[in-house]
């Protein structure tokens, strides 16, 4: 063979691996997640009509109008078009693949019985065309059945605007926006996701990130998730203060702020409810946040911000108490609190790690203590990443540091001051006269990410009804 002939295999083959590279990264091996098929079959009447025997019976139980009913439904429902529940799919995590808009629908209709249901999906992750694929989807899961005067189950069009901001004067939480109607004119073009700067965790990472996770995880789901991020990269951000109505068809809506989210979901005037959730939840609410600054005419809408969700698969919401995480002194300088007999901060448990650390290694007690005053001092720093700070340590050694001890199973890393007793006991005084507070409907909800409306923590089967994932005991 000629040095020349040599040559142009070697370019071949340099060309072919580049074009291969190339294909796994921008995910031409993947397949669209598309919206699934929905069960065409309505519950039977007479199992309709057994249900709103027993909603009879138990209206007239607790006394209430015959004119209402006692429903049960999920409003707080995600799909693997999010991305966090497409990446608990994925078989590097023990996944069981894809979950659908049309799985939600059977599961709610077969399987959990339930009377209504929302589907959630991150707004960050829907594109243009999942948008459509979704209403699509929603509209036939209410097709189903052959009365629309009276359904076996109402599914509901939503999503979830997922704020997270790195301070507690930037955080302002999680909210599901649900849409009452499903005719065109009722259905904003696009939702509207929330542009934080945190907001790269449910955004699609660099192509380098693809690319590995490409050559070192290739099954076919994971090309599935790098299509599913190529999609979402593709995508140009609506412009900014520019009325909803009036932006581009295919472009993805933004809001940072509750007040910017409800100026555009007043621009539609379409009938929605907007539902906050997970206030307590520490692993992504910063140490010292607090529903103070939302009871403002610029960050509550009372006509839409009705309910508030106390309460999850993530666990308990409602409860207030009087620990804090951290405090601040008069110069604004956070410090760990000293733990109590009621709560542990994590901080001070970071600090005793490292203390322990210092002391078997033989140093002195003045050592040790000042390691374990910055080590909460680089605690507090990090913030909701503080855990980081400290390495090498079994989990039992933070014992149930950042827990609250005496609520009904509390979410993670309890944040008291955004309870729902809390956010309920608020007063906004700006206008002596006319006092505001905020008048929540109370619920709950699943939070589900497998598409099972109507499961949240399980006693039993928690692998088959819940989002419980990782390797199996062996």
């Amino acid at each position: 063979m000629s040095r020349k002939s040599i040559r142009v295999l070697i370019g071949g083959v340099i060309l072919a691996f580049v074009l291969f590279v190339t294909a796994l990264g921008m995910g031409w091996f993947g397949r669209h997640e598309g919206p699934g098929v929905i069960t065409e079959s309505p519950i039977p009447d007479s199992v309709v009509a057994a249900r709103e025997d027993l909603q009879s019976v138990a209206t007239s139980i607790v006394g209430a109008s015959r004119a209402k009913q006692i429903l049960f439904g999920d409003l707080h429902v995600h799909t693997t078009i999010s991305t966090d529940a497409f990446i608990i799919s994925l078989p590097m995590v023990s996944g069981e693949g894809s979950h659908p808009q049309a799985d939600a629908c059977d599961f709610a209709r077969y399987c959990s019985a339930l009377d209504f249901w929302s589907i959630n999906d991150h707004a960050e992750s829907i594109t243009p065309r999942r948008w459509r694929e979704t209403v699509s989807s929603i509209r036939q899961c209410n097709a189903v059945a052959p009365d629309p005067n009276n359904p076996d189950i109402v599914a509901f069009l939503g999503w979830e605007w997922t704020q997270v901001g790195r301070t507690p004067e930037k955080h302002y939480g999680h909210k599901n926006v649900i849409v009452k109607g499903l005719v065109d004119e009722d259905i904003p073009d696009r939702p509207i996701f929330a542009m934080t700067e945190l907001s790269g965790a449910l955004l699609p990472p660099p192509i380098s990130a693809r690319l590995y996770l490409a050559t070192m995880q290739g099954n076919q789901r994971t090309h599935d998730l790098i299509k599913f991020w190529n999609e979402l990269s593709n995508q140009e951000l609506c412009p900014a203060d520019v009325d909803v109505r009036e932006l581009p068809k295919e472009c993805m809506d933004w809001a940072a702020t509750p007040e910017t989210l409800f100026r555009k979901l007043s621009e539609w005037d379409l009938e929605t409810i907007v539902i906050p959730h997970g206030t307590t939840w520490g692993f992504y609410t910063p140490m010292g946040s607090s529903w103070d600054k939302q009871l403002t005419a610029a960050q509550h809408d009372p006509e839409r911000q009705t309910m508030i969700e106390v309460y999850s698969g993530h666990g308990n919401s409602e409860e207030y108490r009087s620990f804090r995480s951290v405090l601040f002194d008069e110069n604004g300088q956070a410090k760990c609190p000293a733990p109590t007999t009621e709560f542990t901060p994590s901080c001070w448990q970071a600090g005793e790690i490292i203390r322990g650390r210092c002391l078997e290694a033989g140093e002195t007690d003045e050592t040790c203590e000042a390691r374990a005053l910055e080590s909460q001092k680089l605690y507090l720093e990090y913030g909701i990443l503080g855990h980081l700070t400290v390495t090498g340590e079994a989990p039992e050694e933070w014992l149930d540091a950042g827990q609250c001890r005496d609520c009904f199973l509390p979410s993670f890393n309890y944040r008291p001051a955004s309870s729902a007793q809390y956010i309920m006991a608020l007063t906004n005084f700006d206008d002596p006269a006319n006092p505001t507070r905020f008048r929540f409907g109370f619920m709950a909800s699943s939070d589900n990410h497998t598409a099972r409306p109507g499961t949240g923590y399980k006693e039993v089967n928690r692998r088959e009804m819940t989002e419980a994932t990782g390797a199996d005991e062996a």
